[in-house]
This record gives structure tokens, C-alpha cells and sequence, in this order.
């Protein structure tokens, strides 16, 4: 099967815990893992075909958590179609209290497919308000994007 780097972006640790929790989910499904907690589109290879799960919390007023600042630069520096070998998926972590929820996934997402990467399935994102505990939550997602992961091969 194919390899999937999990990209995390997370400032209080809760997104790492998110992003930790599909790995043995992933690798019981067949896939190979890598998880970067630092992200950075060097270490990346965007000229062959790559899967990215993106787990990602959104900090302050709609930012980037720090430890994904850079990368998220880096990308927005490619070339329009630079990511055309990307394809993602998308996890975003937040609080339904705040008008900003989820922001940074969101403003991800739409960066990543401006550069020509494609999303599998949709956006899914975890309201800590509902789900303290936001790893239980993409434990129950997880096999939902596999099932796409798989049918967009075919």
C-alpha cells in the first residue's frame, strides 16, 4: 500500500494526540506512516505522488499554530500547480465558542488546493465543546477516509 505523512499543527498538544490516534488505524489498514510534528515541505517530497493527513488546531484569531507557520509559508511560496501530486486529507481542531472555528483548516484547505493538491473527502472537523476528548472523535472518522482514500484510487 501507500505511505501517508501525518502533518500536524497544534499548540497545546491535542492535535498531536488527534494525529497520533490514526496511525495504528492507518497501519492496520496497510499503510506505511510518518509523522511530522515540525512540517516542513523540504523534508517533503512534492514532485511524486504523496498522501497528506493534515491534523491541524487553529490558534489565536484564526492563525496557525506556531510549529505549522513555516510550512504553511513554504507552500504559499510554490508555484501555482506546485502540489498537483499532493492528495490530503483534512482534520481540523477547534472550539465552537470562538468565531474563528476551525479557521486554520479551513484557510488550509483552500490554500493547498489553490497550488493544485486535491482533498479526499471532505474537511472534518472536531469541536473540543462536544468532544473534550478529540482523539475518540477521528477514531470514528478515520475509516470513513480510508473508504475514500481507497475508491478515489480506482
Amino acid at each position: 500500500m501507500s505511505n501517508i505523512d501525518i502533518l500536524v499543527g497544534s499548540t497545546l498538544g491535542a492535535t498531536e494526540y488527534v494525529a497520533e490516534a490514526t496511525q495504528p488505524i492507518l497501519e492496520k489498514a496497510g499503510f506505511t506512516t510518518e509523522i511530522h510534528f515540525i512540517p516542513n515541505i523540504e523534508v517533503l517530497d512534492v514532485t511524486s505522488e504523496q498522501l497528506w493527513l493534515i491534523c491541524i488546531s487553529t490558534h489565536g484569531a484564526g492563525d496557525y499554530p506556531d510549529n505549522f507557520k513555516v510550512f504553511a509559508n513554504q507552500i504559499d511560496q510554490l508555484d501555482k500547480q506546485a502540489l498537483t501530486n499532493i492528495r490530503f486529507g483534512l482534520v481540523g481542531v477547534g472550539d465552537s465558542n470562538y468565531d474563528t472555528y476551525c479557521y486554520a483548516a479551513k484557510k488550509l484547505d483552500l490554500l493547498l488546493i489553490a497550488k493544485g493538491a486535491s482533498r479526499i473527502g471532505e474537511l472534518f472537523t472536531i469541536d473540543v465543546v462536544e468532544s473534550p476528548i478529540p482523539e475518540d472523535k477521528v477514531i470514528d472518522w478515520i475509516p470513513t477516509w480510508i473508504k475514500d482514500l481507497n475508491n478515489s484510487a480506482n
